[in-house]
Parts: structure tokens; sequence; C-alpha cells
């Protein structure tokens, strides 16, 4: 298993691929006609499901780990930004949705790890 400063850094350089070098990948190799068809699939499929993924994993050591999902949202901000060079308002929007997702996912799962060791200690 990994240790705590390890596991950071795992998912920061998870997040800087998936919401940084995926952008990039697709803004300059893609063909035109498929660019945007793929950078939607990125926005609204790709990018939501890591920031619930992200989030789930930020909620077993949330003392830790409870940036991560607002660190995801910049580099997703940064990335568009600078890769697309549009200072467009709408990816404030969509880095915010991403952010509210992780943090979602980050107390669901903190929940359900605490409830869990509850269940463990009542029953012992």
């Amino acid at each position: 298993m990994m240790g705590n400063r390890q596991a950071i850094v795992f998912w920061l350089t998870i997040t800087v691929m998936v919401m940084f070098a995926l952008p990039f990948v697709v803004a300059k190799f893609a063909p035109e006609h498929s660019g945007m068809a793929l950078c939607m699939i990125l926005f609204y499929i790709v990018n939501p499901i890591y920031s619930f993924i992200l989030g789930l994993r930020c909620g077993r050591n949330v003392r830790r780990m409870w940036n991560l999902p607002f660190v995801s949202s910049i580099a997703f901000l940064a990335g568009t930004w600078l890769i697309f060079d549009i200072k467009e308002v709408w990816f404030v929007i969509y880095a915010s949705v991403y952010m509210i997702i992780g943090v979602t996912a980050m107390g669901i799962s903190k929940y359900l790890n605490n409830k869990k060791k509850n269940d463990a200690t009542k029953h012992t």
C-alpha cells in the first residue's frame, strides 16, 4: 500500500495527465472534424468521472488529501486556458462543477468510511 506522500504524488500525476495532458493531446493531435467531439467527451464524461473517483479516494484520508479536488479543478482551468488560448468564463463554471463533484464524492466517501468503522466497533 502506498504511503500518504506517494499517494498524493500519484494522484497529482494522474490529475495533470487527465486535466492538462488529455486536452493538449486532443487540441494538438485530433483531426479538426473530431476535435470538438473529443473535447465534449472530455468535458462531459472523462473529467466528471475522474473528479468523482478522485473525490472518493480523497475521502479515505481527508486530512492529507482534502486539497486534491481543488488542485484538479485548477489544473483543468489552467490547461484549458493555456491550451485553447481562450479565457472563456464557461471554463470557470466547468472547473467549479468538477470541484463540487470531487468535494461531494469526498464527503460521501468519508461518511461511508466513518459509518463502516462505527459499525465495526459496535459489533466487537
